[in-house]
């Protein structure tokens, strides 16, 4: 009796091999599409925290401190973009954004929820103050981003009271 693999065994096998790698490449893919939603609502945090970081350090722009302080400015109205800006009366104006301070999602990511709209978040320094929208009724706020491919969302959170910028 001779020992070795027949044609069938041979074609299961390489069956299954090609089934596995196919189901391999179809989550990779997936967990990409993922993984950009995920960079982008951290990139959203980072640049809020940005905002907080250069209210505490003081930084100057043009040689001064922004009177209103730093911040960061979402609306609905404009899905793929937001924007990092110094204040002069703790709202976002045309013309304040810092230099490279409009930041683009990437082509399948959205803001598709804001808990106010349009919405400006200041830190005003030294300590900083947080002014959501110019006042501080608003203790929390959230902003929801969209992977229009696979429909999955991440929320940046933003609390006035404790400061803290976080990604769900």
């Amino acid at each position: 009796m001779k020992k070795g693999f027949t044609i069938i065994e041979l074609l299961v096998a390489m069956s299954i091999f090609i089934i596995v790698t196919g189901l391999v490449v179809a989550n990779f893919r997936r967990g990409a599409r993922s993984d950009e939603l995920r960079i982008a609502a951290t990139g959203l945090a980072s640049t809020l925290r940005r905002a907080q970081t250069m209210a505490l350090a003081g930084v100057q722009v043009n040689g001064e401190l922004p009177a209103g302080g730093y911040g960061v400015h979402v609306s609905i109205s404009e899905p793929s973009r937001y924007i990092i800006f110094t204040s002069n009366d703790l709202l976002y104006n045309s013309g304040e954004e810092l230099a490279g301070g409009i930041i683009f999602l990437p082509s399948n990511i959205v803001i598709e929820e804001v808990s106010l709209t349009p919405l400006s978040v200041v830190f005003k320094p030294p300590k900083p103050t947080i002014y959501i929208n110019g006042g501080t009724s608003e203790n929390l706020v959230m902003i929801t981003l969209k992977d229009s491919i696979s429909d999955q969302t991440r929320k940046v959170t933003v609390n006035r009271i404790s400061g803290q910028i976080s990604v769900e």
